[in-house]
């Protein structure tokens, strides 16, 4: 696989490249579609059904139940759909979808559902097919790249990945020329793992989630040598629920991924967030080893913009200005509770669901 980078002197706007490719706009720092304000709590998107809890969008199910009153808002994807507006591209072609195209979008259906069962943000917007051409765009900038990657995993081919200049829009192309399957293949060893519970009570459905987002990891990055998961949660609330600390440590070549993440009242949600942190991690590797610039940006300090108490997140105002959402889950040393607006702080970041967020903050 390949990845190209725009040069300095190309335009932001990948319409004036080629047609029909082309609608995406890389997002500026004043893009409306960016997180630039808090919802209120248990806020319900009308058309998709999402609701926005513990300062995300989430599906209703579980323990993010939908509220009887509630206010209502279009989330960011649905809004990007209506407008016409999408975040990425993916454009699916060569002779091998001529005599295949039913296997070609069964994966690619397939991928898509596991993206957004986990992120009601990540879908397709639309999907457009010719003799020799899908084209599928998004509403956000990763899911063309995992449904990419899924088709290279199951029948080869090339892929290019082209990213905007601010990293907030992406162009991804798979291509395979010749119309026969790979040869078979010798099926891919199971990845060595092993999961602590440390007397966690974990739901079959819980269970169920780990196992497979662990297969999702190993097909996301095959180098993987071994995979440790230990959940856990304060003494005396094992039985109980809550709140969940999963730890992933991750061994690949070389190094070792780690990545820490709770939940209050979710063992699910703490998976799904641990696992998510991990996946990132390893894709800025991925670049990096690509001689691509990581799209996380790292400033050394900002300043608390704004804070909500009662829901238990806020948001900084980093030195170049842009705002970065922070649970309280993320303040370190300092309890939350006594932040307050002006406080100068270091934080880390990292790409989020509906734009940057803090992964640690420390006053």
């Amino acid at each position: 696989m390949s990845s190209v980078r725009k040069n300095e002197g190309q335009s932001r706007n990948p319409e004036a490249e080629r047609v029909p490719r082309h609608l995406i706009v890389s997002e500026a720092h004043d893009d409306p579609y960016r997180l630039a304000r808090g919802y209120p709590e248990a806020t319900l998107c009308p058309a998709c059904g999402a609701v926005f809890h513990d300062g995300r969008w989430q599906w209703a199910r579980g323990a993010v139940p939908v509220v009887a009153g509630a206010p209502e808002a279009e989330c960011p994807a649905c809004r990007r759909i209506n407008d016409g507006y999408p975040a990425g591209s993916l454009s699916i072609a060569g002779a091998f979808l001529a005599r295949h195209r039913d296997d070609v979008l069964s994966a690619l259906r397939a991928e898509e559902r596991l993206e957004r069962d986990e992120h009601p943000l990540h879908r397709i917007a639309a999907l457009t097919e010719s003799d020799n051409e899908i084209v599928v765009t998004t509403t956000d900038i990763h899911l063309p790249r995992r449904i990419a990657e899924a088709l290279y995993s199951a029948y080869e081919g090339t892929v290019k990945v082209e990213y905007g200049e601010d990293d907030q829009s992406v162009r991804v192309t798979w291509r395979r020329d010749d119309p026969h399957p790979p040869a078979v293949r010798e099926r891919a060893p199971l990845l060595p793992f092993e999961i602590l519970d440390n007397g966690v009570l974990v739901t079959p459905e819980a269970n169920a989630y780990l196992h497979e987002r662990l297969e999702r990891l190993r097909r996301f990055y095959p180098r993987i040598l071994s995979c440790r998961v230990v959940l856990d949660a304060p003494e005396g609330h094992h039985r109980k629920g809550g709140p969940y600390d999963v730890n992933v440590h991750v061994d690949i070549p070389g190094d070792v991924v780690r990545a820490t993440r709770q939940h209050a009242g979710n063992l699910h949600v703490a998976i799904g967030h641990a696992f998510d942190a991990v996946q990132r991690q390893l894709e800025d590797r991925i670049r990096k080893q690509r001689g691509e610039v990581s799209p996380t940006i790292v400033p050394d300090r900002a300043h608390v913009a704004r804070l909500f108490p009662d829901a238990g997140y806020g948001f900084l105002t980093a030195e170049d200005g842009h705002e970065v959402y922070f649970h309280r889950n993320s303040v370190l040393g300092t309890p939350f509770e006594r932040l307050q607006v002006g406080d100068e702080v270091r934080f880390a970041e990292e790409p989020g669901d509906e734009g940057p967020q803090a992964s640690t903050v420390e006053a």
